[in-house]
């Protein structure tokens, strides 16, 4: 299951915070690389879940529950969902 939070950010934006119930793993990267994103090596290479695409970056380190996500344009809330459910995906396989 997860859990998604808005949280303050800097100059006035709003950032998201995903929770879930497993820990985060370079594994799952899989999955959003197949769904259109990018996930650059050198941040996997050094411990960090790193990807960004269509509007979303989204970042934490492998083993943690928590998934920082920063979303920008008109269709942030439909990319959101996307996201969500990728996460979703990734972390039940």
């Amino acid at each position: 299951m997860i859990k998604k939070y808005m949280v303050k950010s800097c100059c006035g934006k709003s950032a998201y915070v995903f929770q879930t119930d497993l820990p985060v793993k370079k594994s799952h990267l899989s999955v959003f690389t197949g769904a259109g994103y990018t996930a650059p090596e050198s941040y996997s290479q050094h411990g960090l879940f790193y990807i960004r695409g269509k509007g979303l970056t989204a970042s934490t380190s492998f083993g943690t529950t928590r998934v920082s996500v920063r979303c920008g344009g008109a269709d942030c809330a439909k990319i959101m969902d996307e996201f969500a459910e990728l996460l979703e995906k990734a972390i039940s396989s």
